[in-house]
């Protein structure tokens, strides 16, 4: 039995008719109807959906994605697998590392319904000093923690640090009447940004953000207070969120997408009984 024949056999028992029949109910949702021949495909889409944490939002929504802002881009990583999935009226990119941002002027500069700022993202107009670290991943406004460097090694190490200009979300994204999905990345940072973000949180459907179970950053933001940011002073409600990375045994961070329940009145909490 040769090699080929033997992977689609395993594809076609019922775990394998099981996840195909999945995976295309989610691209379905998707828009993206790809033939059900075409495994590999529909594989790494659903892939690039999971890794992004887009297949968190819920069934019915992904088609409403008209304007996206991702905040904290690094070299485009999420907004690729985005772009792999959907096409956004407009997807705003924003990232402050200068060589980052120069992998994300050859990926997306010539298309016209992406908008790049090379800017750090906070409570403030002005300028602040970026932490570039030699895994770019974690650069950061703020100072790694030294029990980070000993958790994940050398790659935290900050190797050079840069003064860059520091914009408000609402500053930057004021024209954008409404947002569909905010993605904020921003190691530690969360607070700053949300701070400076009153007026565009007010007009967001939805948030995907970084939740820190554990601090990685002097100073940084932690699941708690972010929750209780987005709860209590806006009107968010967490409505999934992806399995969380594990350092050292302990939950370390994950996504959350939380839903404004002022725009989406639907998903309000409900009262039990």
């Amino acid at each position: 039995m040769t090699k080929p024949f033997r992977k689609l056999l395993k594809r076609l028992l019922p775990h394998g008719l099981v996840e195909i029949s999945r995976n295309r109910r989610l691209l379905h949702d998707l828009g993206r109807d790809v033939p059900a021949g075409d495994y590999w495909r529909s594989d790494w889409l659903v892939h690039e959906a999971e890794a992004s944490g887009l297949d968190l939002l819920p069934p019915g929504h992904w088609r409403n994605l008209r304007h996206v802002v991702d905040v904290g881009a690094n070299v485009g990583q999420w907004s690729t697998m985005l772009l792999d999935l959907i096409t956004p009226e407009k997807l705003v990119v924003i990232e402050p590392q200068p060589q980052a941002f120069a992998v994300l002027e050859r990926l997306f500069g010539n298309r016209s319904n992406v908008e790049l700022h090379n800017v750090a993202v906070g409570d403030v107009n002005g300028s602040t000093r970026l932490r570039i670290t030699r895994d770019s991943t974690g650069a950061s406004v703020l100072p790694p923690r030294e029990e980070m460097r000993d958790l994940v090694g050398g790659n935290w190490t900050v190797e050079s640090e840069i003064e860059c200009p520091l914009r408000t979300l609402d500053s930057i994204v004021a024209q954008i009447p409404e947002i569909s999905l905010l993605k904020i990345d921003v190691q530690g940072f969360e607070k700053a940004v949300l701070a400076g973000a009153a007026q565009t949180l007010a007009r967001t459907n939805f948030l995907l953000i970084e939740l820190n179970y554990m601090p990685q950053y002097v100073g940084g933001s932690w699941f708690g207070e972010i929750h209780q940011i987005l709860t209590q002073e806006h009107a968010f409600v967490l409505v999934d969120a992806s399995k969380p990375l594990r350092l050292n045994g302990r939950a370390s961070m994950s996504d959350g997408l939380y839903v404004n329940t002022a725009r989406l009145p639907d998903f309000a909490p409900r009262e039990f009984g």
